[in-house]
């Protein structure tokens, strides 16, 4: 198996894959990274979104077909009533600035007048020309919920049609796994789960399948401490606050990237068990829950898959 590692979307990426081409497969795909980055990014004052972002509440703009259909995807998903997963969260994210420099604690009027600017339902689009509108100033989209995912899914697609049948596609941990591993027994891929209480890959469990995606999100990942409290990145729409339950980390195990990616935001704000009965009646989707006690706890078609450990190791094998 041949690897490519690169630094890209503020993260390392490792791409792997079992080709007689596989070094020119890997350059391709490492060259389709970079390229969603540059259009995709929420940071870089150049890219197509920022264009979008930049318009706010003056002017429709024209987006390349990809980057509209993630725009859309994320809109469906943030319009759902009981959604935590929100695209137009981008003036909460920048005023918090949690895992940045800046991070503080910002007034509640600065809350409010941000939360104005992060209803979904104010991102327009228009399918025909392709556009995307903003209808206020100072609104942003921010879709660093759903892209690597996405990416990821893109980048799968691109190997299999290129002939790969075993490879593993990891997005700073967003993990996407093409076929069976050559060398494992029975084929299996091992991806381990981070303990939400440890350093990184000190591991809480690990999972054995093939050809699927895992994708882990929690609140130890990005975080600041104000007055002896702690505040984490997920954040609670409704409150302008981060998300206050019972829950330190989810993983997703699923066919696609992004619906892991999707899921492992979308019902963030639940508790523990209610967020196990949602996931329990999705067909396609499994998790393992680890709750801020120490708990874990999984959805049934998971548990065959899932080994409990305790221990420091490479988190993918």
């Amino acid at each position: 198996m041949e690897e490519i590692v690169l630094k890209a979307m503020g993260t390392t990426i490792s791409l792997a894959i079992v080709h007689d081409k596989a070094q020119v497969l890997l350059t391709e795909a490492k060259r389709r990274l970079l390229d969603y980055e540059e259009r995709f990014s929420a940071n870089d004052p150049d890219s197509l979104l920022m264009r979008i972002n930049a318009k706010a509440g003056l002017a429709p703009v024209q987006v390349d077909a990809d980057l509209f259909k993630l725009i859309a995807i994320g809109r469906d998903y943030s319009l759902r009533s009981d959604a935590s997963l929100n695209i137009a969260i981008g003036p909460l994210i920048k005023l918090w600035q949690v895992g940045f420099k800046g991070a503080n604690l910002p007034s509640e009027a600065a809350i409010q007048d941000r939360l104005a600017l992060t209803h979904p339902a104010d991102i327009i689009l228009d399918d025909a020309k392709q556009t995307v509108y903003l209808a206020k100033q100072g609104m942003e989209i921010d879709l660093g919920a759903v892209a690597k995912g996405y990416f990821a899914d893109l980048i799968k697609d691109y190997f299999l049609e290129q002939g790969v049948q075993s490879g593993m596609i990891n997005l700073g941990g967003n993990v996407l796994l093409v076929g069976a591993h050559l060398e494992n027994p029975g084929g299996f891929w091992r991806v381990g789960v981070q303990d939400p209480d440890q350093s990184r890959n000190h591991l809480r469990g690990i999972i054995q399948f093939q050809d699927g995606s895992v994708v882990t999100s929690g609140i130890y990942e990005r975080h600041f401490e104000y007055q002896g409290k702690t505040y984490h990145h997920i954040f609670d729409s409704q409150t302008g606050y981060p998300v206050d339950n019972d829950l330190a980390g989810l993983t997703i195990v699923s066919k696609s990237s992004l619906v892991g990616e999707i899921y492992t935001s979308l019902y963030f704000n639940l508790t523990s068990q209610d967020l196990l009965a949602k996931l329990s009646a999705i067909s396609g989707v499994e998790a393992v829950i680890i709750t801020r006690d120490g708990e874990v706890v999984l959805t049934e078609g998971i548990k065959p898959f899932y080994t409990p450990v305790n221990e420091v190791e490479s988190p993918y094998y």
